[in-house]
């Protein structure tokens, strides 16, 4: 679609695909910031802790 409309320079796609992904995240960091939502961060876990996860050893990821 890109060279359809006459963007035939390949190496700015991974920069025009990061820039649409970025202004996606802004949009919802706004969002949030304008309804007085907590900032939402992913969980930092380790693979053992998933596993206990989905035997049911624990109830909360994370625990």
């Amino acid at each position: 679609m890109l060279v359809h409309y006459g963007m035939v320079e390949y190496e700015y796609y991974t920069v025009l695909f990061a820039v649409s992904r970025s202004l996606g995240v802004l949009s919802s960091l706004c969002w949030d910031r304008a309804l007085g939502m907590p900032l939402e961060r992913p969980k930092s876990i380790t693979t053992a802790a998933v596993k206990r996860w989905l035997n049911k050893e624990v109830e909360n990821l994370g625990d």
